[in-house]
């Protein structure tokens, strides 16, 4: 019985394979007549980084905060609010910030100090070797130079907080 079985499903395979794969449909190659355009002088000259700035701009509106207080926002929720308050679609939000993450890690990895905004400033931080103590013995021990990831926040985030 089992024999038959792995026969069958070893001819559906076969079957499987042999059968030709759909081929995407083709696009009309027919062209659309061009709109007719208002003279020069009349249009207005848009640049390309204009263009961007000016829908990069979000309008000054308040910002909707859903996270608790004392709880943790995931990346999700943040790129979300992101997305609601930018009024951009989500895959254009988790681009942008992608990218500038992207861009801040590797100015901060080069040993920049990158500010962010009225938030604060990241920079890496080298410490220098140094002797301690294990707490289990007492014995001392030598601590070996390292760079730590620092954050500094701004005076306005400061008095912010406070």
């Amino acid at each position: 019985m089992a024999k038959k079985v792995a026969k069958k499903t070893i001819a559906k395979k076969k079957v499987a394979k042999a059968a030709p794969k759909k081929l995407p449909a083709k696009k009309s190659t027919v062209k659309k007549a061009a709109a007719p355009r208002a003279p020069a002088a009349t249009r207005k000259t848009v640049t390309r980084k204009s263009a961007k700035a000016a829908k990069a701009v979000a309008p000054s509106r308040p910002i909707k905060v859903t996270a608790i207080a004392g709880k943790t926002i995931t990346a999700s929720a943040l790129l979300q609010a992101v997305a609601d308050h930018t009024e951009m679609s989500r895959t254009e939000a988790k681009r942008f910030i992608e990218s500038y993450l992207d861009v801040v890690k590797a100015h901060v990895l080069k040993g920049v100090k990158v500010k962010i905004g009225d938030i604060g400033m990241i920079m890496i931080r080298a410490r220098k070797a140094r002797m301690g103590r294990n707490p289990a013995t007492g014995e001392p021990v030598k601590i070996k130079a390292s760079k730590k990831l620092a954050f500094r926040q701004s005076a306005t985030m400061r008095e912010a907080v406070r």
